[in-house]
């Protein structure tokens, strides 16, 4: 391994950012950025965005994606969220999306702060497994009630549309190279955004489709653990962070 672009493990290795294989059909979301600035990096990747004089004009493409995007990254108030990575759309031919969301965890010093405790603490409260992600101590577990439909909220919809109802959701916390007040969670969420429509006309037709969705998001769940497999730290100069010997 070449030396260059990476830089050996050692107590004085700080991660300052990093690295993750995405497939392709995502899109990236940066955090900590106003709407319009999120609306512009989505539509650089698709390529979507009209130009000026055609149909739709630029104005409308925004106004359609940018309001569920201002309502997401309003969310963040404490501008924790570092990136999403979201399906551009429902997946062809089905109405199932996903998302994965990056996000640092503050955790205050204290005597009582000890990270490997509060991983520990996820295992014993969450039923989570212990993992590495990157070199370095996490824990992964199962939201058991994704799956479930979720509650009706209040309001009128708009036409043709629904809650998402969420059939998987994954999520990782883990330890950050050279950091003791912080965590690294990512999230995996699947959810089916089926707009209302008629029900299949049997039982059998209904169990297909529901048989149908779970393969999906069971597929979705190991191609969230591939990305995992990927992930690398990046110190200040951007350089991969690495356990293996550089020659």
């Amino acid at each position: 391994m070449s030396a260059a672009g990476y830089v050996g493990r050692t107590a004085e290795t700080v991660a300052t950012s990093y690295s993750i294989v995405v497939p392709p059909g995502f899109v990236r979301v940066p955090g900590g950025v106003e709407a319009p600035v999120a609306v512009q990096a989505v539509a650089t990747q698709l390529g979507e965005l009209p130009g000026v004089g055609t149909a739709p004009a630029p104005e409308d493409w925004r106004l359609r994606f940018g309001s569920a995007l201002e309502r997401a990254l309003a969310a963040d108030v404490d501008g924790h969220v570092l990136d999403s990575y979201l399906s551009a759309g429902p997946l062809p031919g089905t109405d199932i999306v996903c998302s994965v969301v990056v996000a640092a965890v503050p955790v205050t010093r204290s005597e009582h702060a000890d990270l490997d405790r509060l991983l520990l603490h996820r295992v014993a409260t969450h039923g989570a497994t212990p993992r590495v992600l990157a070199g370095d101590p996490a824990v992964v577990w199962d939201d058991p009630d994704a799956g479930s439909p979720s509650p009706t909220s209040g309001g009128t919809r708009p036409p043709g549309t629904s809650d998402l109802t969420p059939l998987r959701r994954r999520t990782v916390l883990a330890r950050v190279a050279g950091h003791d007040d912080r965590l690294l969670t990512l999230v995996l969420t699947v959810g089916s955004a089926a707009a209302p429509g008629p029900a299949p006309a049997d039982a059998a037709g209904e169990s297909d489709l529901d048989s149908a969705r779970t393969r999906i998001a069971d597929a979705l769940v190991d191609v969230f653990d591939a990305m995992l497999s990927t992930f690398r730290w990046r110190d200040a100069a951007g350089r991969l962070v690495t356990d293996r010997p550089l020659a």
